[in-house]
């Protein structure tokens, strides 16, 4: 992730900081099988991860940032890997379901970030990127302010990022919860 040295420094704070985001809509589009093997790519401190570690049989969390992965590996049942999004060490096919939650806007390269995340999906399985809808002036306001602080944060629209998922092969449908500012694309193979 392009934005490693802010996630090194919040890493032992990030959980607090976001504790109050529902995970039941993202759920709602993963529909987990019982069993699978997830893959939470950009998935920091494990939060979103192990919300569903109850349903998934593997859970792998996978993050450029060493210091989010130390509160993710505290985590039961979750098993940290650190990864760029653009290079993933692992096999085709090797997942179920993968979830990008909050962080395709830190990675380096979101389309090649797709690409990979679609190798590593098994065919018939789904991908779930979940980010702040940045045709909403909150989050205008919240890539500005990650700009200034220095961070290198791309917000996509769902109209843009739905493009790259099918451009990496997968069909794709998007989503937008008016109330809360988030998007979802959700890409099948």
């Amino acid at each position: 992730m392009g934005s490693n040295w802010l996630f090194e420094r919040i890493a032992p704070f990030y959980d607090a900081a976001t504790r109050f985001l529902d995970p039941a809509p993202l759920r709602d589009h993963l529909d987990p099988p019982i069993g699978g093997r997830l893959l939470d790519l950009g998935g920091g401190t494990g939060r979103v991860a192990f919300a569903f570690r109850e349903i998934a049989g593997l859970t792998i969390v996978a993050d450029a940032a060493w210091g989010m992965l130390q509160v993710a590996r505290r985590r039961p049942k979750l098993i940290p890997v650190q990864a760029l999004a653009e290079r993933l060490p692992f096999a085709n096919g090797a997942f179920d379901r993968i979830v990008i939650v909050d962080a395709l806007h830190h990675f380096i390269d979101a389309a090649a970030a797709i690409q990979e995340a679609a190798r590593v999906l098994r065919p018939g399985g789904r991908l779930v990127i979940e980010e702040p809808d940045i045709r909403r002036w909150p989050v205008k306001g919240i890539a500005l302010l990650e700009r200034w602080i220095g961070l290198r944060s791309r917000f996509l629209s769902g109209e843009r990022i739905r493009e790259l998922v099918e451009t990496a092969g997968l069909s794709a449908q998007e989503s937008v919860d008016r109330r809360s500012f988030r998007l979802w694309v959700v890409g099948h193979k």
